[in-house]
């Protein structure tokens, strides 16, 4: 129990961007780091206040970098994603008045 304590997590919560514009990630579906699976995304949808494809998801704790690129599989077509900061939103509210 030392040794596997004592290397922390083997996954992270990430919040992904993800470059999807005619189908969001809601849930399950598999993140791909080149051809290696890492993870799987628990939740998602479109962000209306950052006007962009969200997903949480979990990955391999090495791989839980913001800037690191990866792949989503969403209704089974492969999607560019990026690690983002968990919580996005637009602080001036500039989305909100255009």
């Amino acid at each position: 129990l030392k040794e596997r304590d004592g290397n922390g997590p083997s996954q992270k919560l990430v919040m992904l961007e993800v470059e999807a514009s005619d189908a969001d990630a809601s849930g399950y579906e598999p993140v791909w780091n080149n051809d290696n699976l890492v993870g799987f995304v628990t939740s998602g949808g479109y962000g209306h206040t950052v006007n962009k494809s969200l997903a949480m998801a979990l990955i391999n704790s090495d791989l839980a970098k913001e800037g690191q690129n990866l792949k989503v599989h969403v209704v089974g077509v492969e999607k560019d994603a990026k690690v983002i900061q968990m919580s996005p939103y637009d602080p001036e509210g500039s989305v909100m008045r255009v």
